[in-house]
């Protein structure tokens, strides 16, 4: 008999359901974790305009490149186990724009890691979008070189944000300022890397 009967292809249509179901639920999970990053650096974007706000700064514009650019950075931190300006290539902030051909004329990075957790230390339950959001903005608020940084002379933002498997966030903001020359002049020495990190644990 080449055919299936009633028995098997009912089987086979709960095969084939189940495992629509599973790469459905897959891909909505994925797309979730997606824009659960994206609304978390978002709201970083917001939040950190609302303090230049109120020293009477200009607000930093979202930048496609610089998102980029900070993506990655948090990515290889995690990937690579490291936490630092300086990457597992010992390379800088601008090291890292210039081999993407990003222009850019001063440029200065903030990193932070924050866990998704009920209890942390100076923040409480963080395992929302606005609370890990509020708890690594005002933990770089609160250190001098973290706000230097936001505060800075600077026209344009790009966030990264992503999670280790334990559900660390780790956080890069890069900021930046175009110039007119900056695609023929670059200078090793224009950017600004602020050695100082915001570390909040779950207690």
């Amino acid at each position: 008999m080449n055919g299936f009967n009633g028995f098997q292809k009912m089987v086979l249509f709960f095969l084939l359901t189940a495992l629509f179901s599973c790469s459905k639920d897959s891909d909505e999970a994925s797309r979730t974790d997606r824009t659960t990053k994206q609304l978390i650096a978002e709201q970083i974007l917001k939040k950190t305009n609302a303090i230049r706000r109120e020293k009477g700064l200009t607000d930093l514009i979202q930048n496609d490149e610089m998102d980029q650019l900070a993506v990655l950075h948090s990515e290889n931190m995690i990937t690579f186990n490291f936490f630092d300006h300086v990457d597992h290539e010992n390379k800088s902030p601008s090291n890292r724009a210039d081999d993407l051909n990003f222009a850019w004329s001063r440029i200065a990075e903030n990193i932070g890691k924050v866990p998704w957790f009920q209890n942390v230390t100076s923040c409480g339950d963080t395992r929302s979008v606005e609370a890990i959001s509020e708890c690594v903005v005002e933990g770089w608020k609160n250190s001098p070189g973290h706000y230097a940084n936001m505060i800075g002379d600077f026209e344009e933002l790009g966030v990264g944000v992503a999670f280790t498997k334990d559900s660390i966030a780790y956080f890069t903001q890069v900021f930046q300022t175009h110039s007119l020359f900056t695609m023929i002049i670059r200078s090793a020495s224009c950017y600004l890397v602020i050695g100082l990190y915001v570390y909040l644990v779950a207690q």
